[in-house]
Protein backbone atom coordinates (compact mmCIF):
# COMPACT_ATOMS: atom_id res chain seq x y z
CA UNK A 1 0.00 0.00 0.00
CA UNK A 2 1.20 3.48 -0.84
CA UNK A 3 0.66 6.56 1.33
CA UNK A 4 1.67 10.11 0.54
CA UNK A 5 1.08 10.22 -3.22
CA UNK A 6 -0.90 13.15 -4.52
CA UNK A 7 -3.53 11.10 -6.28
CA UNK A 8 -6.56 9.73 -4.41
CA UNK A 9 -10.04 8.51 -5.41
CA UNK A 10 -12.45 11.40 -5.95
CA UNK A 11 -15.27 11.74 -3.46
CA UNK A 12 -16.70 15.25 -3.80
CA UNK A 13 -16.04 18.44 -5.70
CA UNK A 14 -16.93 20.44 -2.65
CA UNK A 15 -13.95 22.00 -0.87
CA UNK A 16 -13.78 21.06 2.77
CA UNK A 17 -12.23 23.09 5.59
CA UNK A 18 -9.05 21.56 6.95
CA UNK A 19 -7.96 21.27 10.51
CA UNK A 20 -4.63 21.71 12.21
CA UNK A 21 -2.51 21.22 15.29
CA UNK A 22 0.08 22.90 17.41
CA UNK A 23 3.44 21.75 16.07
CA UNK A 24 5.17 20.69 19.28
CA UNK A 25 2.82 20.33 22.24
CA UNK A 26 0.80 17.13 22.84
CA UNK A 27 -2.87 17.98 22.42
CA UNK A 28 -6.02 16.00 21.77
CA UNK A 29 -9.24 17.27 20.23
CA UNK A 30 -10.42 19.43 17.36
CA UNK A 31 -7.88 18.27 14.85
CA UNK A 32 -4.65 18.76 16.73
CA UNK A 33 -2.26 15.86 17.18
CA UNK A 34 -1.93 14.09 20.49
CA UNK A 35 1.81 14.02 19.99
CA UNK A 36 4.26 11.28 20.75
CA UNK A 37 4.98 12.75 24.21
CA UNK A 38 1.38 12.41 25.43
CA UNK A 39 1.43 8.60 25.74
CA UNK A 40 4.17 8.45 28.41
CA UNK A 41 2.48 11.31 30.28
CA UNK A 42 -0.82 9.43 30.30
CA UNK A 43 0.62 6.06 31.30
CA UNK A 44 2.87 7.60 33.97
CA UNK A 45 -0.23 9.21 35.43
CA UNK A 46 -1.84 5.78 35.75
CA UNK A 47 -4.24 6.15 32.83
CA UNK A 48 -5.56 2.78 31.61
CA UNK A 49 -8.07 1.81 28.95
CA UNK A 50 -7.36 5.09 27.17
CA UNK A 51 -7.19 5.81 23.46
CA UNK A 52 -6.19 8.94 21.57
CA UNK A 53 -8.09 10.50 18.70
CA UNK A 54 -5.64 11.97 16.19
CA UNK A 55 -7.71 14.40 14.15
CA UNK A 56 -5.41 15.40 11.30
CA UNK A 57 -5.73 18.23 8.80
CA UNK A 58 -8.54 17.70 6.33
CA UNK A 59 -11.49 17.29 8.69
CA UNK A 60 -13.43 19.90 10.63
CA UNK A 61 -11.33 23.04 10.83
CA UNK A 62 -11.98 24.52 14.25
CA UNK A 63 -9.50 27.31 13.65
CA UNK A 64 -11.74 28.43 10.77
CA UNK A 65 -14.89 27.97 12.86
CA UNK A 66 -13.53 30.01 15.76
CA UNK A 67 -12.28 32.68 13.39
CA UNK A 68 -15.77 33.06 11.90
CA UNK A 69 -17.07 33.85 15.39
CA UNK A 70 -14.69 36.80 15.75
CA UNK A 71 -15.86 40.25 14.58
CA UNK A 72 -12.51 41.02 12.95
CA UNK A 73 -11.83 37.52 11.66
CA UNK A 74 -8.23 38.10 12.62
CA UNK A 75 -7.04 34.47 12.65
CA UNK A 76 -7.57 33.72 8.98
CA UNK A 77 -3.88 32.91 8.61
CA UNK A 78 -4.50 29.71 10.63
CA UNK A 79 -6.84 28.25 8.01
CA UNK A 80 -5.33 25.07 6.61
CA UNK A 81 -2.95 24.82 9.57
CA UNK A 82 -1.60 21.49 10.79
CA UNK A 83 -0.42 18.01 9.86
CA UNK A 84 -2.19 15.42 7.78
CA UNK A 85 -3.76 12.42 9.50
CA UNK A 86 -1.09 10.19 7.94
CA UNK A 87 1.68 12.34 9.44
CA UNK A 88 -0.02 12.26 12.85
CA UNK A 89 -0.26 8.46 12.74
CA UNK A 90 3.36 8.05 11.70
CA UNK A 91 4.43 10.32 14.54
CA UNK A 92 2.46 8.22 17.04
CA UNK A 93 3.63 4.76 15.93
CA UNK A 94 5.25 3.82 19.24
CA UNK A 95 2.73 5.54 21.46
CA UNK A 96 1.81 2.45 23.46
CA UNK A 97 -1.87 3.41 23.39
CA UNK A 98 -4.69 2.66 20.92
CA UNK A 99 -5.05 5.42 18.34
CA UNK A 100 -8.22 6.54 16.58
CA UNK A 101 -7.73 8.34 13.25
CA UNK A 102 -9.94 11.03 11.76
CA UNK A 103 -9.60 14.05 9.54
CA UNK A 104 -9.94 13.97 5.76
CA UNK A 105 -11.09 10.33 5.49
CA UNK A 106 -13.52 10.44 2.56
CA UNK A 107 -13.43 6.93 1.08
CA UNK A 108 -12.63 3.32 2.09
CA UNK A 109 -9.07 3.57 0.77
CA UNK A 110 -8.45 6.43 3.20
CA UNK A 111 -9.75 4.24 6.03
CA UNK A 112 -7.53 1.34 4.91
CA UNK A 113 -4.51 3.64 4.81
CA UNK A 114 -5.21 4.85 8.35
CA UNK A 115 -5.50 1.26 9.59
CA UNK A 116 -2.27 0.37 7.78
CA UNK A 117 -0.60 3.31 9.53
CA UNK A 118 -1.53 1.84 12.91
CA UNK A 119 -4.94 3.25 13.76
CA UNK A 120 -7.20 1.01 15.86
CA UNK A 121 -10.26 2.70 14.42
CA UNK A 122 -11.17 5.35 11.85
CA UNK A 123 -13.66 8.21 11.97
CA UNK A 124 -15.26 9.66 8.84
CA UNK A 125 -18.20 11.70 10.09
CA UNK A 126 -18.28 14.43 7.45
CA UNK A 127 -18.97 12.27 4.42
CA UNK A 128 -21.63 10.29 6.29
CA UNK A 129 -23.36 13.38 7.67
CA UNK A 130 -23.64 14.82 4.16
CA UNK A 131 -25.22 11.60 2.94
CA UNK A 132 -27.66 11.60 5.85
CA UNK A 133 -28.67 15.19 5.23
CA UNK A 134 -28.98 14.78 1.47
CA UNK A 135 -30.44 11.27 1.21
CA UNK A 136 -31.75 10.25 4.60
CA UNK A 137 -31.19 7.19 6.78
CA UNK A 138 -31.59 4.60 4.00
CA UNK A 139 -28.94 6.27 1.88
CA UNK A 140 -26.60 6.40 4.86
CA UNK A 141 -27.06 2.70 5.63
CA UNK A 142 -26.41 1.86 1.97
CA UNK A 143 -23.25 3.98 1.97
CA UNK A 144 -21.87 2.42 5.16
CA UNK A 145 -22.63 -1.07 3.82
CA UNK A 146 -20.82 -0.19 0.60
CA UNK A 147 -17.81 1.11 2.53
CA UNK A 148 -17.60 -2.12 4.51
CA UNK A 149 -17.78 -4.18 1.31
CA UNK A 150 -15.09 -2.07 -0.33
CA UNK A 151 -12.86 -2.25 2.75
CA UNK A 152 -13.20 -6.04 2.70
CA UNK A 153 -12.20 -6.01 -0.98
CA UNK A 154 -9.13 -3.89 -0.16
CA UNK A 155 -8.18 -6.35 2.57
CA UNK A 156 -8.41 -9.19 0.06
CA UNK A 157 -6.21 -7.31 -2.40
CA UNK A 158 -3.60 -6.76 0.31
CA UNK A 159 -3.81 -10.24 1.83
CA UNK A 160 -5.23 -9.06 5.16
CA UNK A 161 -7.80 -11.33 6.79
CA UNK A 162 -8.90 -8.62 9.23
CA UNK A 163 -8.67 -4.81 9.32
CA UNK A 164 -6.04 -5.11 12.06
CA UNK A 165 -3.79 -7.16 9.77
CA UNK A 166 -3.40 -4.15 7.47
CA UNK A 167 -0.95 -2.80 10.05
CA UNK A 168 1.47 -5.64 9.23
CA UNK A 169 1.42 -5.20 5.44
CA UNK A 170 4.15 -3.41 3.53
CA UNK A 171 3.67 0.34 3.44
CA UNK A 172 5.38 2.67 0.97
CA UNK A 173 5.72 6.31 2.01
CA UNK A 174 6.04 8.83 -0.85
CA UNK A 175 6.11 12.55 -1.54
CA UNK A 176 5.98 15.23 1.15
CA UNK A 177 5.05 12.60 3.73
CA UNK A 178 8.40 10.89 3.15
CA UNK A 179 10.14 14.24 3.67
CA UNK A 180 8.21 14.67 6.91
CA UNK A 181 9.39 11.23 8.07
CA UNK A 182 13.00 12.11 7.26
CA UNK A 183 12.77 15.33 9.25
CA UNK A 184 11.16 13.56 12.22
CA UNK A 185 13.60 10.65 12.17
CA UNK A 186 10.95 8.08 11.22
CA UNK A 187 12.55 5.17 9.38
CA UNK A 188 10.36 4.32 6.38
CA UNK A 189 12.36 1.37 5.12
CA UNK A 190 11.12 -0.95 7.84
CA UNK A 191 7.53 -0.04 6.97
CA UNK A 192 8.18 -1.09 3.38
CA UNK A 193 9.47 -4.50 4.56
CA UNK A 194 7.42 -5.16 7.68
CA UNK A 195 5.43 -8.08 6.21
CA UNK A 196 8.65 -10.11 6.30
CA UNK A 197 8.93 -9.58 10.04
CA UNK A 198 5.29 -10.55 10.51
CA UNK A 199 5.76 -13.73 8.46
CA UNK A 200 8.91 -14.64 10.40
CA UNK A 201 7.09 -14.17 13.70
CA UNK A 202 4.19 -16.29 12.50
CA UNK A 203 6.51 -19.13 11.45
CA UNK A 204 8.52 -19.03 14.67
CA UNK A 205 5.45 -19.08 16.94
CA UNK A 206 3.85 -21.76 14.82
CA UNK A 207 6.89 -24.06 15.03
CA UNK A 208 7.09 -23.59 18.80
CA UNK A 209 3.68 -25.09 19.38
Amino acid sequence: MTVGSKKSPPSSNRKKPRTGRTPSRPWTGFGRLAGENSAPVATDAGVRGFSRDLGGRGGTDFARIENCRRPLGDYGFLHDWGRSTAACLLDAQDAGLPVLASGGVRHPLGAARALALGASGVGASGVFLRTLLDGGVEALIAQITNWLDQLAALQTMLGARTPAELASKDLLIHGTLRTFCADRGIETGRLARRSRSADALHHSTGSAR
